[in-house]
């Protein structure tokens, strides 16, 4: 699979996973506090990265760092653990 491949399979995956935390998250250019992420909302997205692509595949440090949805994507695929967990999106 290709990067440019996995980055949007995730960057769906995250537009999708914050829609359902209840954020306004339009596309992967969306940043995820403006959309109303906040510290705990942010706690919930890094609970379901590591339960989607494996332990510390989105590090707090990184995700309030970078909040871009393209960026968060990013992140994840650089720490992902469980690549094969892509092609389940």
């Amino acid at each position: 699979m290709s990067n440019v491949g996995e980055i949007g399979k995730i960057e769906f995956w995250l537009i999708n996973t914050c829609r359902e935390l209840g954020l306004r998250v339009e596309n992967a250019s969306s940043d995820f506090f403006a959309a109303g992420g906040t510290s705990l909302s942010a706690i919930r997205l890094i609970a379901k990265a590591e339960e989607r692509f494996g332990e510390d595949s989105l590090p707090p440090e990184d995700l309030f760092a970078q909040s871009l949805v393209s960026d968060i994507a990013t992140c994840i695929q650089r720490n992902a653990k469980h690549f094969n967990a892509l092609t389940e999106i």
